[in-house]
């Protein structure tokens, strides 16, 4: 029997298995901690999956995502991973989207039962804290860097949310590019993370605090968090979701790169103009063209270092 093992683990059972293959779940982001969550989930049985990245997959990419090769260098994480699950168990129903989750689609993609932060930024994290909490559905927060990771079940009403925690990020965050990543945390990271939402999903207690572990030091750490009183999460004063705190700047925080959105564009009469410039390489989901990955939806993927050089080479090579 496929579950065999997993099922003679007794805080699992047949019972447990049972809500396992019945559970959607949601996953944001299919990067270092993402895919291998997928990986993780489907193997265990999961229903089904909803996998929502708006990146493609780069050669830097594969020191740590194990679900991609390099035949899978700029081609869609999302459609990669989903054909590669698919493989894995043709059992786990798989929806996979090449989207940019922001605060007008994020009620299309984030559905129930539950929703796993796989992100890069912080603001789409806000955003998801937020429709989270406002449509009551369990997330967990999961984020690394060099050789440490920290991970936070939240229970909307019930938990504190991630502004209790973090309130607002007023400075840059660490990057992957300047303080380096070592590849085992990312399965250690994954490893927590999955094994939190079977918990949730097998209605047993998820862990209360914030966890902090270094794979480097061997140390993992368990911190006690309280729900902020007045916390405009907590208390329904929404930012994100109402696009008060939008910004068409993003950092991307696992890379040295920031995301400009602008008006759809047609690629191949982009490509026509830049080609005049430099080398383009152009698929049937994006344009790469120097430091700038541009996407038919209007998203452009920029290597910068702050924004201001981002939104200068957007206007200098897009034209908006």
């Amino acid at each position: 029997m496929r579950y065999s093992r997993q099922i003679v683990f007794e805080k699992i059972g047949v019972e447990g298995q049972e809500k396992i293959n019945g559970t959607n779940v949601t996953i944001l982001g299919l990067g270092a901690i993402g895919s291998k969550s997928a990986e993780l989930l489907t193997r265990a049985g999961i229903g089904s999956l909803t996998l929502i990245d708006r990146d493609i997959v780069e050669e830097s990419n594969l020191q740590r995502q194990s679900l991609f090769t390099e035949e899978d260098i700029n081609q869609p994480k999302a459609l990669v991973a989903k054909a590669r699950l698919e493989k894995i168990n043709s059992n786990t129903k798989i929806r996979a989207f090449f989207k940019d989750i922001n605060n007008k689609n994020i009620e299309d993609y984030v559905r129930p039962a539950m929703a796993l932060d796989c992100t890069d930024n912080m603001q789409t994290r806000f955003l998801l804290n937020e429709f989270c909490f406002k449509e009551k559905i369990p997330w967990i927060y999961t984020a690394i860097i060099e050789s440490t990771g920290m991970l936070f079940s939240i229970m909307p009403e019930k938990t504190p949310c991630l502004t209790c925690i973090f309130n607002e990020i007023n400075q840059p965050l660490d990057s992957c590019d300047v303080s380096g990543i070592i590849n085992t945390i990312a399965p250690l990271a994954s490893s927590i993370q999955a094994t939190e939402a079977i918990k949730y999903i097998i209605n047993k207690p998820t862990t209360k605090e914030l966890l902090y572990f270094d794979v480097w030091k061997n140390k993992i750490e368990k911190i006690k968090v309280k729900k902020q009183i007045g916390c405009p999460t907590c208390n329904s004063r929404f930012s994100y979701i109402n696009g008060k705190k939008t910004n068409d700047a993003i950092k991307l925080c696992g890379t040295n790169s920031y995301q400009i959105q602008g008006p759809k564009l047609k690629l191949k009469e982009v490509a026509g103009k830049l080609e005049k410039i430099d080398k383009v390489i152009l698929n049937d989901y994006c344009l790469i063209f120097k430091d700038l990955t541009i996407f038919s939806d209007g998203r452009v993927l920029i290597k910068a270092p702050n924004d201001k050089q981002a939104r200068s080479a957007y206007t200098k090579y897009i034209g908006y």
